[in-house]
Formats: structure tokens, sequence, C-alpha cells
């Protein structure tokens, strides 16, 4: 009789292994920190637009008007390859690289460029990017 007992008790442990066990979900709670509005670091527009307007970038760019016509240019055919400028937001790296693949993007980026160092502005000058960002940063 022992034994049957002993048999049956093995048998329900053998089992117990075997059977699928019961899933337990916990839940974590997750939270953020609330946001609060604060103020942009970057002054008025009225002010940035005249700060930058004294820049020694933009005093070139005003002598030059075949340099403003190549931006403007650049400009139409960027907006004309579906990036839309008026949002403020940049484009993605992957919509960069497919803009660069295109001929026509890169053909007004060289007249662009050109055009603006015949002018005198040179692209990578660490100074005059200096320059630009003093004059967006918020007094």
């Amino acid at each position: 009789m022992f034994s049957v007992i002993r048999l049956l008790s093995s048998a329900r442990l053998l089992r117990a292994r075997h059977l699928p066990q019961p899933i337990s979900f916990n839940r974590t709670i997750c939270f953020s920190s609330p946001r609060r509005a604060s103020e942009s670091p970057y002054p008025p527009p009225e002010e940035m637009y005249s700060r930058l307007n004294s820049t020694s970038l933009a005093k070139k760019l005003q002598n030059s008007p075949e340099a403003m016509q190549a931006i403007r240019d650049f400009m139409v055919v960027l907006q004309n390859q579906g990036l839309d400028l008026s949002t403020g937001k940049p484009p993605s790296p992957m919509q960069l690289m497919k803009l660069g693949m295109k001929k026509e993007v890169r053909e007004e980026m060289m007249k662009m460029t050109a055009e603006m160092q015949k002018a005198g502005i040179d692209l990578t000058d660490k100074d005059m990017i200096a320059e630009l960002m003093a004059a967006m940063k918020k007094p």
C-alpha cells in the first residue's frame, strides 16, 4: 500500500512538471515627468532677424544678388523634390541622402556654392558660424 501511494505521488509530481505553468502578468507602471512650458532658447523673431542682418554673412549676401538668387533657386529645387521648408523642421538623414543622389539637387548646390565663393562667403569658416550662433542665442 505504501508503494502505491508513493507511486501515485511521484506520478503527480511528474505530471506537474510537464504541465504548462500558469502565466503571470506583472504590470509595471511607467511614467514620465510632466513637461512644463518654458521660454524659448531663441530671441523673438524680430530681434533675431535684426541680429542676423547685422552679421558679416548678411552683408556679403546683400552685396551679391547673384548669391541670393542661387539660394532661392536651390530652395525651389528642394521644394520641387518634396522637401517642405516652411515647417522649420530639418530634413531627416535619409531625406538628405535621397536628395544628395539626385542630379538636379547636386547641380543647384554646386551653383549656389560657386556663387557664395564669388561673394567671399566661406561656409566652413568657424568664425562666421560662431557669429551666426551668437546672433541666434538669447541674451
